[in-house]
């Protein structure tokens, strides 16, 4: 006879708890300035960024309120959010964008709380909140149509793909160019038949770097291809955040019209949320100041033959990665 995993039970009650803390603490009245949509990519600063944004008074984080596969899924997006293959959104059309606009001004405007924080006993805790960010990680290619659908400050971004990749295959995580390479109306918006070959010429060769690197492309060639077309967007990079993180900080305010400069500064000072998972060595080195050398530092662990192919492949699928080296 087997008995309940106990593990379920704990993982149960934590998200209970967590949903309760939600209803009881967290209030929305919508202010005068918009909502913000921080579309990036997993291992590439989001957490970071999302927490300088909610620095300001007034803004409530949400950590990926549209993520279905994460092990803090809630009920709500489990019973709310369409299903897509390996939770990433790729494409909408019909009845599915039908749902996920309710879902989403339902989450705009305050209605449905995910993924905010919880812990109500800390420091800059926001129980009624006018403004909130979203972070989004599985939704980049339908960044356009947020853009079009909601009253959203839109912002981008960025980290070079190389040590990106370097940082999944790390961390062991998978791969999520299936889904992507799957979707047709993807496909033909942003890959074509060439883009397309290409693609799965990589899936079926050996390198587990260039792999990523084409998972960091498929993710993100639809905002990388309308960032030149839509300047009212905010393009950041993560190496700038770290290396230049003042003038980053005032683009920022600049554009968002964020006032809390100084919450903002002590905010870059701590690590993020997701911090546990870099290598101890980044971490020291940009504490200690050598920002400029950690950023590039994943240059020394891949020969140059290898940065070629992700140049080359990179190019092949029509992404300009001066759009990523350039400073911004």
């Amino acid at each position: 006879m087997t008995r309940p995993d106990p593990t379920y039970l704990v993982r149960s009650l934590r998200a209970t708890a967590r949903e309760a803390v939600w209803l009881a603490t967290s209030r929305h009245r919508q202010g005068p300035k918009p909502n913000i949509c921080l579309f990036a990519t997993r291992r590439g600063g989001s957490t970071w960024a999302m927490e300088l944004i909610a620095a300001n008074r007034g803004i409530r984080p949400l950590n990926q309120p549209l993520a279905t596969l994460s092990r803090n899924v809630t009920y709500a997006q489990m019973l709310e959010i369409p299903r897509f293959h390996e939770g990433q959104i790729t494409s909408l059309a019909g009845r599915t964008a039908d749902r996920m606009e309710d879902v989403v001004t339902r989450i705009l405007d305050g209605r449905m709380v995910v993924n905010a924080p919880t812990k109500f006993w800390s420091r800059g805790f926001v129980a009624t909140s006018d403004r909130l960010v979203l972070k989004i990680t599985d939704a980049k290619p339908v960044i356009d149509w947020f853009d079009a659908t909601f009253d959203v400050d839109i912002v981008v971004l960025t980290r070079h793909p190389i040590p990106q990749a370097l940082s999944c295959l790390r961390n062991g995580w998978t791969l999520t160019v299936e889904s992507h390479l799957r979707d047709p109306r993807f496909v033909e918006a942003n890959l074509g038949d060439k883009g397309e070959a290409l693609a799965h010429d990589v899936l079926a060769g050996s390198d587990e770097l260039l792999k990523f690197v084409l998972n960091w492309a498929l993710e993100n060639v639809a905002p990388l291809r309308l960032l030149p077309e839509r300047p009212e967007w905010l393009h950041v990079r993560y190496e700038d955040c770290v290396t230049d993180p003042a003038t980053v900080l005032a683009r920022m305010a600049d554009r968002l019209q964020l006032d809390d400069g100084d919450r903002m500064e002590a905010t870059l000072a701590r690590p993020s949320g997701s911090s546990r998972r870099s290598q101890a060595d980044t971490v020291a080195a940009i504490s200690a100041g050598r920002a400029a050398g950690a950023v590039e530092a994943w240059r020394d662990k891949v020969d140059a033959d290898r940065v070629v192919a992700a140049e080359r492949l990179l190019d092949g699928l029509g992404i300009d990665l001066d759009l990523v080296t350039a400073r911004v």
